[in-house]
């Protein structure tokens, strides 16, 4: 069985859950042939991608995908890439706000996921889910997580990825501007089952 780090996010700024965490928990242990080692990790710069590599290092995946929170859109985000800069527009859970720095010095400016985007977006469009590529990931840790992991597995077999997910209807006033946990659960795992 082929194994699978799927990272999710704890609460950051002024909310109490992160639909991420609440979205990777409500999976199964095994989805296709892939057992899913599950990782939740702090919303703050230089912890969250140490954590992350740490456990990838232990838990030697073969697949490394990664959850984050997107509260401007109700569809499932499969971002494209990463890119070598924090450029925060609120403050990380230690309370830092790091403005236009690279991740990385003399790194490349950007990766590409190296999980099939395209052919996951195609494929989950043509059963009506509610799914959209995404060019970049942010500023935030969350783009940082990405960038890390991609750097640290370029050249190499393991894929990387990262989907943003939608707030939940607990999290908002309006319900049209969230998605029901169980829909988007379902979605991740289809997500899961292209790869």
């Amino acid at each position: 069985m082929k194994s699978l780090l799927l990272t999710a996010f704890d609460p950051f700024a002024h909310y109490t859950m992160n639909p991420s965490w609440e979205v990777v928990q409500a999976l199964p242990e095994t989805i296709n042939n892939y057992h899913i080692h599950k990782l939740r990790l702090p919303n703050i710069f230089g912890l969250a991608p140490r954590l992350l590599l740490e456990e990838a290092q232990r838990v030697q995946p073969d697949v490394i995908l990664m959850t984050g929170m997107n509260s401007g859109t109700t569809k499932i985000d499969i971002n494209l890439a990463a890119l070598n800069i924090k450029d925060a527009l609120i403050e990380d859970n230690m309370g830092r706000k790091p403005w236009n720095e690279p991740i990385l010095a003399d790194a490349p400016a950007a990766y590409f996921a190296t999980i099939p985007v395209h052919e996951i977006v195609r494929s989950l469009r043509a059963q009506k889910l509610p799914v959209q590529l995404a060019f970049a990931s942010g500023g935030y840790v969350c783009n940082e997580i990405f960038y890390r992991a991609a750097h640290a597995y370029a050249g190499t077999t393991t894929k990387v990825g990262f989907v943003h997910v939608p707030l939940l209807p607990e999290m908002v006033f309006d319900e049209s501007l969230a998605r029901p946990l169980e829909e988007t659960s379902a979605i991740l795992k289809a997500i899961i089952e292209c790869l």
